[in-house]
């Protein structure tokens, strides 16, 4: 943020225009940003404030009452603060450009906007013809955004994020996500508060460590348990306790161990709420009645690191300091039998009757997002009378399976490989169509960064017959290998863009609200500051100009289909006017006396009271529901028949649909546990055969300066930490490492020279590289690396497809993998 020092800037400064908007960047926030403009330029940015102007903290100048409403300024991150920079940094794609030499090759040249638009028409029309309906998809959340009237495409299966939690969330309590989430208001009724795996100073908005520092200041005491001392523990937690990744469970069953034993369980609540048959049969197995092994925190301690003792107090802590704010992390069900520490989490809070009181939670439902789906105010929703199609595009593959399933097909085609086997490695449900991909437009998404297996990535792209790519920067590692590059549009800043597939994730219009990931009791109106520079559009205006040239225009976007490039802006803010105003006349929006259009232009925030935060399951039982309906006992079920069935028979059981003729195979040949237990092996975990020749179990968390790979080109943000792999004191002793020395992580896959950060702030035999580094391949090409060995730093180089997972759900997020470290020789 530019600094006003001289009189003369404080003129100037009030000569600004001012605008507010939010990044809204894939990280469950919609923090308020204020923009300073000055000769149509954006020069500095500052924090929200629509709210509380001129306080840098509430707490101290505002009674706790109001703050304990949220009535609180919505204030970015550094990231947010950093957007703008990709504004006008000078390597932005600007103009359409098109691939000259191969791809990969980096060579690109200028093309006008109708031989790009005309190109990918073109493309898609001979594609369909050629290959059939299920040769075009999209590496993106929300699929081939004209699939229902172009009638073609292909779509995938999956929560990829969060495939894991919600899993294990369904076994255990017949659900799959929440309407309950707790509000962060929640925090500050429970006794205790644990972080289990869970780091939302990195992952979620700045409200929700605000909180738990005003938690830790009303001296609630707050936990941290993760693999790494985060910045999170750092800031809050009034006790960081170290574990090695992948053993969480182990640490799970030696607390019940110790409950079950001095019998600290809530017996009130268990006998209401919890399927006596199911847990008999854990409370056997964490006893060692059923294999002969008592789960004592002794022989947790072995496995998982954590001195008994440590487990011991902690549970005892734990058990009588109800209501206990348990929070997860989604990086519990991203690995190798994941599903059993998600599990054995529920099973600690229902033990101790926390599943449902005020202050607590239910532990899987806090993974990754606050606050309730259906809040007290709606938003304004555009009404923009687009028609659905009659094609849906059915999901012939599990949403990581891409890749791979690009890259296999031609070995059906040339018979090397069955159909059967084919659709094992995809997750396509036997009978569907085989998925025959031919064309990827990319857009919302970095695949060769977030998807693992970074070389199978780019292996499956260079077999494309067309890929066009929406990016800012051709160096962008996907862009690398597109035929052509469309420049993007930054929607937080420049321009009015509009939703342009039939189920767009984030973006439905310009009203972003917070209540789907927090609070639940503010919305922003995203106000456009600048106008892009160069040729750069909308990504409504170009999906609906390729919808004309295929003959659907009218039918796609009949409100846009005629307006004129010159009066698109005009014509988008006019219909969200429409939109407001009817919105401010419904009689559930009246009484909290919202402003009119023209006042709400002047700080476009629209906010309200949270009377009582909610907690999990709040408003069920107040209506008057079981909230445990879904499971076949009506009650919170330890034992699932669901997996034991698919583990008796070998076979894969199938996952509640998502989506229209989802694969929807899952549970790994059925090799997971019916309940929670602590399984001895896996592919990515200490105990896995592979771990003689890589010691080293590699977690790849996200970090404070990239949204998954986003700005990781941004130099305010690139350079102001050290993108290293962090090594134990005791890792890097044993190696002759020092600090900072140039080391190459390996393993079967691929190969990374980077900086080592010699700590202690990791457990030893684990090491992290964040999450999101772009790829950068040097000159030396190896078998392992045949498009150059990579010196920046890029985990998803190391982490396998689950194809060869096959003892953990499909389709979760593998980020983690075991690797070797070695001093770099040419150093």
């Amino acid at each position: 943020m530019t600094m006003i020092k001289t009189r003369s800037d404080r003129k100037q400064q009030a000569k600004d225009i001012i605008r507010y908007t939010t990044c809204s960047e894939h990280c469950f926030s919609n923090c308020v940003i204020k923009v300073h403009i000055r000769d149509g330029k954006i020069w500095a940015v500052e924090p929200d404030d629509t709210i509380n102007h001129g306080i840098a903290r509430e707490d101290g100048h505002l009674p706790d009452e109001l703050i304990d409403k949220c009535m609180i300024t919505a204030r970015p991150c550094t990231k947010g603060y950093a957007h703008i920079r990709n504004l006008y940094d000078h390597n932005r794609v600007i103009y359409p450009m098109k691939r000259v030499g191969e791809r990969g090759s980096g060579k690109w040249e200028r093309i006008s906007w109708d031989e790009a638009l005309d190109t990918i028409a073109g493309k898609l029309k001979e594609c369909k013809e050629k290959y059939g309906p299920y040769s075009i998809g999209t590496f993106s959340h929300d699929g081939f955004p004209l699939s229902p009237w172009f009638g073609a495409g292909v779509n995938d299966w999956g929560a990829h994020s969060k495939q894991g939690v919600e899993e294990a969330e369904r076994w255990v309590l017949g659900r799959n996500g929440s309407e309950d989430r707790q509000d962060e208001g929640n925090l500050l009724k429970a006794k205790l508060i644990v972080l289990w795996g869970f780091n939302p100073a990195t992952t979620l908005s700045n409200h929700v460590v605000y909180t738990m520092m005003r938690a830790r200041e009303r001296g609630i005491p707050i936990i941290s348990i993760d693999q790494r001392l985060t910045p999170t523990a750092e800031t809050v937690a009034s006790q960081w306790i170290p574990i090695r990744p992948t053993t969480d469970v182990a640490m799970m069953i030696a607390m019940a161990n110790v409950w079950f034993k001095e019998d600290l369980t809530d017996k009130g609540f268990i006998k209401k709420w919890v399927e006596p048959e199911g847990l008999h049969q854990w409370q056997e197995y964490v006893l060692g009645k059923s294999d002969g092994i008592d789960k004592t925190p002794q022989w947790a301690e072995k496995i998982c690191g954590v001195p008994a003792e440590t487990i011991i107090e902690f549970a005892r802590l734990y058990a009588r300091s109800k209501p206990v704010n348990l929070n997860t992390a989604w990086t519990l069900g991203r690995q190798f039998y994941g599903q059993n520490g998600v599990r054995a989490a529920i099973y600690l809070q229902a033990l101790t009757g926390n599943t449902m009181s005020p202050g607590a939670t239910a532990s899987a439902e806090t993974a990754g997002e606050f606050g309730q789906h259906k809040p007290l105010v709606p938003k304004p929703t555009v009404d923009w009378k687009r028609s659905g199609g009659d094609y849906r595009a059915p999901a012939l593959m599990a949403h990581f399976k891409w890749p791979e399933a690009i890259a296999l097909r031609e070995k059906v085609d040339s018979g090397e490989m069955t159909e059967a086997e084919y659709n094992h490695i995809i997750s396509n449900t036997p009978g569907n169509p085989l998925p025959n991909v031919k064309i990827l437009i990319t857009h919302a998404s970095n695949p060769v960064m977030t998807h693992p297996d970074i070389n199978t990535n780019i292996k499956a792209l260079k077999k494309l017959d067309f890929h066009a790519v929406f990016s800012y920067n051709l160096d962008n590692p996907s862009a690398r290998y597109a035929d052509i590059v469309i420049p993007q549009m930054h929607i937080a800043f420049e321009g009015r863009d509009v939703p342009f597939s039939r189920a767009i994730m984030r973006q439905k219009d310009l009203f972003c609200k917070e209540a789907e990931h927090l609070n639940g009791n503010y919305f922003v109106y995203k106000q456009k500051c600048v106008d892009p520079p160069g040729e750069v559009k909308p990504r409504g205006w170009v999906w609906l100009q390729i919808a004309k040239r295929l003959g659907f225009g009218e039918i796609y976007s009949p409100r846009l289909v005629n307006v004129s490039e010159d009066k698109w802006d005009e014509t988008v803010e006019a219909l969200h006017r429409e939109a407001y105003e009817k919105w401010a006349l419904l009689p559930e929006v009246v009484p909290f006396h919202p402003p009119t259009w023209e006042e709400f232009q002047k700080k476009p925030v629209f906010r309200w009271e949270v009377k009582e935060p909610n907690y999990t399951y709040k408003n069920t039982i107040e209506r008057g529901e079981n909230p445990f309906a879904a499971t076949e006992s009506g009650k919170i079920e330890f034992y699932s028949k669901e997996v034991a069935a698919s583990s008796e028979s070998g076979r894969k059981a199938k996952l509640k649909e998502e989506k229209p003729h989802a694969a929807n195979e899952c549970y790994g040949g059925g090799h997971l546990p019916a309940m929670a237990e602590m399984v001895i092996g896996g592919h990515a975990t200490y105990h896995s055969q592979d771990v003689a020749r890589y010691p080293l179990l590699m977690s790849s968390p996200h970090g404070l300066y990239r949204v998954h790979s986003l700005l990781d080109n941004q130099p305010l943000l690139r350079d102001c930490y050290r993108h290293a792999v962090w090594i134990s004191l005791a890792d890097a002793k044993a190696r002759g490492i020092k600090d900072n020395d140039s080391v190459r992580v390996y393993n079967d896959q691929a190969e990374i020279i980077m900086p080592a950060y010699v700590t202690s702030r990791v457990v030893p035999g684990t090491v992290n590289i964040f999450h999101g580094g772009w790829y950068t391949p040097n000159g030396t090409k190896t078998k392992l690396m045949p498009e150059g060995i990579d010196t920046r730093g890029a985990p998803n180089l190391m982490t396998h497809y689950d194809e060869h997972l096959p003892d953990t759900i499909i389709d979760h997020l593998p980020c983690k993998a075991l690797v070797e470290i070695e001093k770099w020789k040419d150093a």
